[in-house]
């Protein structure tokens, strides 16, 4: 179930890329992590604030042809 007030995490890192595996093991998350937090639960903040920063860098630099 989508929820409306969560950012579009799954639609970020699709354009970026990258699979939720990746994006786990980038981050340190636990396998599944990714998945259970794109399907609606709400992270914690600090893996909110963690998974945008990530999300969004890794945007910027998809943007400008260049890896981080």
């Amino acid at each position: 179930m989508d929820n409306p007030t969560l950012p579009p995490y799954k639609a970020l890192r699709e354009a970026i890329g990258l699979s939720q595996r990746a994006v786990e093991r980038e981050l340190n998350w636990n396998t599944g992590r990714l998945s259970t937090v794109e399907r609606g639960l709400i992270p914690t903040d600090a893996e909110r604030r963690q998974l945008l920063s990530f999300l969004n860098e890794r945007l910027a630099a998809a943007r400008q042809g260049g890896q981080p």
